[in-house]
């Protein structure tokens, strides 16, 4: 390996590093750092302004559509660093109508949604050239949001609030083609990461994006991170110690509104650089149902799950899972 391959890794290496420090080592004790740093600096007015301006006029914005991504940012060579490190492709199975909404719902979590906000929130992967006219929003929890600085970080990407409001004035209010990226397994995922030989996905459960779907009118595009799960190794395995010590964790923490997983994998101290090729489906044609019953949405949603499996059966062995199954909870 040359020189100029070493630097290139070492470069790839820290961009992923850098991704995952900020949202691991605590957003919100860094910003607050930051500030306070600031405070004893000729910059110190700009503390109070930021303060002010966030906690008295920006405060709802993620619920509210968000920001306009800032095209810099979705330019950033951080993330064009990130897809090389990992490898990453977005393969488009199917044209978009630029006329429509779409619920994108994205599969699955991961121990980091990595791919979802590579591939939908930046343009390293070339998602607005492959679907001109769709606007993506990624959306996270809302904790995520309320740490100062790195608040408007994610919103500069385009990164919203996950919830119903700030979901339906996307889908509704700003036009079409303006859409709405869901980690649909959400954060119990985190406890199914890291086992090779299958997929664990959170879904049976999961109703609130097919009956908004329905209300809005959205179609719905299953989307697969084939490699999202195999960038960590679990300890023990499904049914052990381990594996009923997180979901212990993870059902203690969610009425909290930040459920936590101990998301503890080998290598400890790093995620294995393996391949994330993210698949887009073919979108599923919603008709608008203002008061769905629940015969319609159970009905959707089982659409839904056929097509994901669709989805997934047909492009495993295309990406070398071909011995990895599917399992729906």
């Amino acid at each position: 390996m040359d020189l100029s391959s070493v630097l290139r890794y070492a470069i790839e290496f820290l961009s992923v590093l850098a991704f995952y420090l900020v949202p691991f080592c605590g957003a919100f004790q860094l910003g607050v750092y930051i500030l306070y740093k600031l405070l004893f600096t000729p910059l110190w007015p700009l503390v109070p302004l930021y303060l002010g301006w966030t906690f008295l006029f920006d405060l709802n914005t993620p619920k509210q559509g968000g920001r306009r991504a800032a095209s810099f940012m979705k330019n950033l060579p951080l993330f064009k660093f990130i897809r090389d490190y990992y490898s990453m492709t977005l393969e488009k199975t199917a044209d978009l109508d630029p006329s429509r909404n779409y619920i994108f719902g994205y599969h699955p979590h991961g121990l980091i949604a990595i791919g979802a906000v590579v591939g939908f929130q930046t343009e390293a992967l070339q998602f607005n050239q492959k679907y001109p006219g769709i606007t993506s929003h990624m959306s996270v929890l809302s904790c995520l949001l309320k740490a100062i600085l790195y608040r408007d970080i994610l919103m500069s990407l385009g990164i919203v609030e996950v919830s119903r409001d700030s979901l339906e004035h996307i889908l509704t209010a700003m036009g079409p083609g303006q859409s709405v990226v869901i980690i649909v397994g959400g954060g119990a995922e985190v406890a199914e990461t890291g086992y090779q030989d299958f997929y664990c996905l959170t879904m049976k459960r999961r109703k609130g994006f097919i009956k908004l779907a329905l209300q809005t009118g959205s179609d719905l595009v299953p989307v697969f991170g084939f490699g999202q799960n195999n960038m960590c190794t679990q300890l023990g395995g499904p049914g052990s110690w381990y594996w009923r010590a997180q979901h212990w964790l993870y059902d203690k923490t969610r009425q909290y509104g930040f459920p936590i997983t101990c998301c503890c994998c080998l290598p400890f101290v790093f995620p294995w650089r393996t391949p994330i090729n993210i698949v887009v489906g073919n979108p599923i044609r919603v008709s608008k149902t203002p008061n769905p019953t629940q015969d319609q949405i159970d009905e959707l949603q089982a659409t839904y799950i056929d097509k994901l499996q669709e989805l997934f059966n047909t492009y495993k062995v295309k990406y070398n899972l071909q011995h990895s199954k599917l399992m729906l909870i």
